[in-house]
């Protein structure tokens, strides 16, 4: 029996490749890297960036389960459970752009998604309207998605600043990277 597919979700995860083999890359909260989980070839996954990879979960109610290929329907694709898993965090969560102290702009949902919602669309073409060009964004912790300006150095310091703050002493580090948006305009 497969699946619940309407309550599939995107997972966003640090990952590393070590000799050939993916892993999932677990940090301690002083932003030390702590233990290194195989990825097994029945996780459906992809790579979005150099240490970030786009994982699925159930959410069982209570909990959340890693999705593997044997819980999906048979015949399910990868671009179908994507869709799938972004489209249900798009339609099942609230999401709210506020703006950071630091200027910049950042995500809140409520501690379990943030990080997935660099692969909304909605959301990132909104943030690129408020700045009105291209942004820088990262996704250092789980719960925690945040921007700056391309061409704003106080931003882009601020931005570095909760990165830094995070893998020093924050709760769940995810990712150091900075990446950037390229907005293509409303």
């Amino acid at each position: 029996m497969s699946a619940d597919m309407s309550k599939v979700y995107p997972w966003i995860k640090s990952v590393i490749s070590d000799g050939g083999t993916s892993f999932i890359t677990a940090f301690a909260d002083n932003g030390q890297e702590g233990r290194r989980y195989p990825i097994s070839e029945d996780i459906p996954w992809h790579v979005f960036g150099e240490d970030v990879g786009v994982f699925y979960v159930f959410d069982n109610g209570d909990r959340f389960t890693m999705a593997q290929y044997s819980m999906l329907p048979e015949g399910t694709t990868e671009d179908e459970l994507y869709e799938t898993a972004c489209r249900n965090l798009w339609n099942d969560v609230e999401f709210h752009i506020q703006q950071a102290n630091y200027g910049g702009w950042g995500v809140i949902c409520g501690g379990n998604f943030e990080a997935s919602s660099i692969l909304l669309l909605n959301i990132m073409n909104t943030i690129g309207e408020q700045y009105g060009d291209d942004f820088y964004f990262a996704v250092p912790a789980r719960d925690m998605m945040v921007t700056a300006a391309v061409g704003n150095e106080e931003q882009l310091k601020g931005l570095e600043q909760i990165i830094e703050n995070i893998f020093t002493d924050g709760d769940c580090p995810l990712s150091k990277t900075i990446f950037k948006w390229e907005y293509k305009g409303g």
